[in-house]
């Protein structure tokens, strides 16, 4: 019987070994990174570069500005209605706008008798900030398909 009784102990000891060695191994569950339960939408990417090299009838240049004397930024959005070789007519936006997502679906957000001209290489200089510009314009997005 001495012999079971020391079996048995054995078999005990070799069982709370093998217990006390996966305690110590980390879950598969609490090694994985903590992911939210709503993660954020991705952002879109910015294509502008691409518009640009591209440019459409119909897409919509989004221009951001600060008036004089505000702090507050504000979007101005032309619209081309013909790329003519190297020239881009748009016609600008009759209001500028507080976002530059705003809705301009509407068919009086555009000023179809008011013409502007830009040249590729011009949109292409205006993703940059002129440093004498008092009110800091720069292109920063091209809407397409909107």
């Amino acid at each position: 019987m001495n012999k079971f009784l020391s079996a048995a102990l054995g078999v005990l000891l070799l069982l709370s070994a093998c217990q006390r060695k996966d305690a110590r191994k980390p879950d598969a569950a609490s090694t994985a990174p903590a992911t939210p339960a709503t993660a954020p939408a991705p952002t879109p990417t910015d294509r502008t570069a691409e518009y640009l090299s591209n440019p459409q009838v119909g897409d919509v240049l989004v221009v951001r500005f600060f008036p004089k004397g505000g702090a507050q930024e504000r979007f101005y959005f032309y619209r081309i209605f013909r790329v003519s070789g190297d020239s881009i007519l748009t016609n600008p936006a009759r209001q500028p706008a507080a976002s530059a997502t705003a809705d301009i679906s509407g068919m009086e957000v555009f000023a179809p008798q008011a013409v502007r001209t830009y040249t590729r290489q011009e949109l292409v200089d205006f993703q940059k900030e002129d440093p004498i510009d008092p009110q800091h314009s720069k292109l920063v997005q091209i809407r397409r398909g909107q």
